[in-house]
């Protein structure tokens, strides 16, 4: 076993409070000359567990106090006998008063303060390991929740690559490739075309990145004039993905040029990426 743990397995606990068998205990001690953190970790949660019970004490009266400090000087000096511990006592507590206190109620009244000790041991230690489990807790749910946001993601990713696969595999469906011009000869991207529905969707196969207030543009020439397709974003998930543009009923010529964002209602010739004509 770790540090780590020793230190989250709530043994240290069981051992300060001494409530830790002695095999445990042994075992902790050998952890303790083996590991300083488990170490550093008993002696801070003695020294929380001893301010946690001053915290939760409570101040006995003073009277209470004297008669058992009178009580114990008087059972060590010898002065009670058998005979005498059950008989009422007479303590005088100020000038003028007289409190009786019996042999059975001194017992009861220790008892009931060691009671009261233990129940602060245990009410610190089972805090201490309820805090402990909150905490694990609300990781594991965070935990959990990632992975379903990240399986809604993937899904969605999934679902989206069948349809583009089911659009690429339609027979009545165009390809038309559109290889990078001379300005950026890297560049490629492909148009599906369905003349019958008129549908065209985009594949941005190999675009690099638009600079910050950029977008892509897709245009079709018609009758030798560019009619805007519209505008769309690139990244790493819309690679693989077509992209559903505007319909067009007949082109000569597709193209890509960059513009500001937002489109432009005529291309910037100079920024032409690709361009391809149906076959």
């Amino acid at each position: 076993m770790g540090a780590s743990r020793y230190i989250s397995s709530g043994l240290i606990e069981a051992y300060v409070s001494r409530l830790a068998t002695p095999q445990e205990a042994q075992e902790l001690e050998i952890a303790i000359n083996q590991y300083p953190e488990v170490a550093t970790a008993v002696e801070d949660c003695r020294l929380g567990m001893e301010h946690y019970i001053m915290l939760q004490s409570v101040t006995p009266p003073t009277v209470v106090k004297q008669n058992l400090i009178r009580i114990i000087a008087d059972e060590e000096a010898g002065k009670l006998t058998g005979e005498e511990a059950e008989e009422t006592q007479i303590i005088e507590d100020t000038p003028g008063r007289k409190l009786y206190v019996s042999s059975s109620w001194r017992w009861a009244a220790v008892a009931a303060i060691l009671l009261l000790l233990g129940s602060l041991l245990l009410n610190y230690i089972y805090s201490a390991r309820y805090s402990d489990y909150q905490v694990r807790y609300d990781a594991l749910l965070t935990s959990n929740n990632t992975l379903a946001s990240e399986q809604n993601v993937y899904r969605t990713r999934m679902e989206q690559l069948e349809h583009s696969l089911d659009i690429v595999k339609d027979p009545s469906m165009q390809t038309v490739k559109m290889p990078g011009t001379k300005s950026f000869p890297s560049s490629l991207a492909t148009v599906y075309w369905n003349k019958a529905s008129k549908e065209v969707f985009l594949m941005a196969n190999n675009l690099p990145q638009p600079a910050a207030g950029k977008q892509y543009q897709l245009w079709a020439i018609v009758a030798g004039k560019p009619m805007d397709m519209g505008v769309f974003d690139i990244s790493t998930d819309t690679a693989a993905i077509l992209q559903k543009m505007k319909s067009v009923d007949n082109a000569d010529m597709f193209a890509i040029t960059l513009e500001n964002k937002g489109g432009s209602p005529a291309p910037t010739m100079d920024q032409m990426y690709v361009a391809g004509k149906p076959s």
